[in-house]
């Protein structure tokens, strides 16, 4: 599975980070790159196709795709960490990722630009596709049942898995909200008060489960893409981007996912899924248009306008 022969073409460059961001999703500009990768492995060539933009180039060919990994963002350490759970998910048919069909790196010297070549997702994103309520709701008690499979499995062996990823997250929690403006200043001040404590319990977790990476297709969950983002950690943390990004905030499909999923729910539960909403490496509380934050007199009072479910 794995290819790593002497360089047959220009290793991709970047002198600055700008520079990288406009070729991210330069197909031309990678093609060379893509059809090197899938000649290796005997598979079949094609025009690539830019994925959904993201950050780490990601390309369609036919029924394939190729996704590189740069040295910048952690680039080592997510494509180590998507290795590692697609070889896994080949034992777990029940997990709807795509199948790990080839891996490899494009060059000896410098950076190697690791890659993974993986199979397509049929369907669409669910946010290019239309769903009626009563689908939706169905669907969010499958995304709960697969999701409470993830959280089950495992980890993989490795140092990576030994980390506490909330530790960092909390040490500059207040920080990255005044930077990010969502909150008035008057409930950032409040952070650090509020926070609870992480579950002892720790879990596979997504961590990025928004409306890109669920695909749908004859009304049913076919394919949870991207998974470089996967922690070893507090189960709360994966509703966030779940909840407020793909649910558009809906406690109703949050209610769904939650049956499906067979969640305990207890008094204690806004809460702890605030803290992780604040908590979240990402600005997840952007996507919570349907609440003036201006309106909003505590953070216990917005725990309870998002989370709330009884």
């Amino acid at each position: 599975m794995h290819s790593f022969p002497p360089n047959r073409l220009p290793v991709p460059l970047f002198a600055t980070l700008q520079d990288y961001g406009e070729r991210l999703g330069d197909a031309a500009f990678w093609a060379p790159s893509v059809a090197e990768a899938l000649a290796r492995h005997g598979l079949p060539q094609g025009k690539p196709e830019a994925g959904r933009l993201g950050t780490f180039p990601t390309f369609l060919v036919g029924s394939y795709v190729v996704k590189f990994f740069g040295e910048r963002f952690s680039g080592g350490v997510c494509h180590e960490i998507e290795r590692s759970l697609h070889r896994r998910f080949l034992l777990h048919p029940e997990i709807p990722a795509p199948s790990l069909i080839a891996e490899g790196a494009l060059s000896r010297e410098g950076w190697p630009w690791p890659y993974l070549i993986t199979s397509r997702m049929a369907g669409s994103a669910w946010r290019h596709v239309a769903l009626q309520p009563v689908e939706q709701e169905r669907l969010a008690v499958q995304i709960g049942t697969i999701v409470r499979s993830v959280h089950d499995l495992p980890p993989p062996d490795g140092p990576f898995w030994q980390r506490d990823p909330l530790a960092d997250l909390r040490a500059d929690c207040s920080a990255r909200h005044r930077q990010w403006g969502t909150l008035p200043r008057r409930l950032v001040d409040h952070i650090d008060r509020f926070l609870v404590e992480a579950s002892p319990v720790r879990r596979l977790v997504h961590a990025d489960l928004h409306a890109d990476h669920l695909f749908v297709d004859g009304g049913r969950l076919v394919g949870i893409i991207d998974w470089g983002d996967v922690l070893l950690t507090d189960p709360y943390y994966e509703l966030p981007a779940l909840h407020l990004g793909t649910f558009g905030g809906s406690k109703r499909l949050l209610k769904a996912f939650l049956d499906g999923y067979e969640w305990e729910v207890g008094a204690d539960f806004s809460r702890r899924a605030m803290t992780m909403t604040l908590l979240h490496q990402f600005n997840v509380l952007g996507d919570s248009a349907s609440v003036d934050m201006r309106e909003v007199d505590s953070l216990d009072d917005l725990a309870d306008l998002l989370w709330d479910v009884s």
